[in-house]
């Protein structure tokens, strides 16, 4: 990753700088100056382009970087880096959490979905403003991709954040995934009567489900459940 241009925002932009810092300690993330700068660059950005396009509902760069970036992060607690992992975000929006994870994991081949165009635009833009390789977007509903040889039994990882249902994200996934690869969500309280109720469908599909805790964004803050489903080898 080549270190990334663009404007970085003044004393409030310091702020959720240390607001980064602190929650990727946390996070037991090191990341480099190059990474701290691209995600300044990612967040100034993202507002930038905000007030003219809808691309996410965060107001401030605090809240960009407490539920946009580090929220992202936190997925990492379901897997573990590695070269030659392969990636889908399902339903990206600005490119979280995969752009996220890229910045901070760039061994990861990473491909970024969205149906919403502008998105898409925004996405391509910040790729070429970091200079992330081994990084795409992909302007498309994710059901599309399931048909397609480049796509179908691919992935070892997919992500998806706000996209739906549980049960429809995992009919969106499950095709793109690899033997052995995982699907990885964020999970709250009103997941857990989903996943029971999916229990039967889920062992059809040969997925076995795991809950994983990650640290919480900020002091104070609960730690994040992530649900990981995992398809078998078969």
């Amino acid at each position: 990753m080549r270190m990334a241009t663009g404007r970085v925002a003044g004393d409030n932009g310091e702020i959720a700088n240390h607001l980064l810092r602190q929650g990727l300690s946390r996070l037991g993330i090191r990341a480099t100056p190059a990474q701290l700068h691209a995600f300044a660059v990612y967040r100034s950005e993202l507002l930038r382009w905000a007030a003219h396009v809808n691309l996410t509902g965060f107001k401030s760069e605090e809240a960009i970087v407490r539920e946009g970036f580090l929220r992202s992060l936190t997925y990492k607690a379901a897997f573990e880096p590695a070269p030659g992992l392969v990636a889908v975000d399902i339903g990206s929006g600005a490119g979280l959490p995969g752009l996220a994870l890229k910045i901070c994991y760039p061994e990861i081949g990473m491909l970024l979905v969205d149906a919403t165009r502008r998105r898409v635009t925004f996405m391509r833009h910040i790729i070429r403003q970091l200079g992330l390789n081994g990084v795409r977007c992909l302007w498309a509903r994710a059901e599309s991709l399931q048909g397609e040889t480049e796509h179908r039994g691919r992935y070892h990882l997919a992500f998806a954040r706000a996209v739906g249902a549980l049960p429809e994200v995992v009919a969106l996934a499950e095709p793109l995934l690899a033997p052995g690869g995982r699907l990885v969500i964020q999970c709250g309280q009103e997941t857990a009567p989903s996943l029971q109720a999916m229990r039967a469908h889920l062992t059809a599909l040969g997925m076995r489900a795991l809950v994983v805790q990650a640290p919480g964004v900020d002091v104070g803050s609960p730690p994040t459940q992530l649900l990981a489903l995992e398809k078998s080898l078969r």
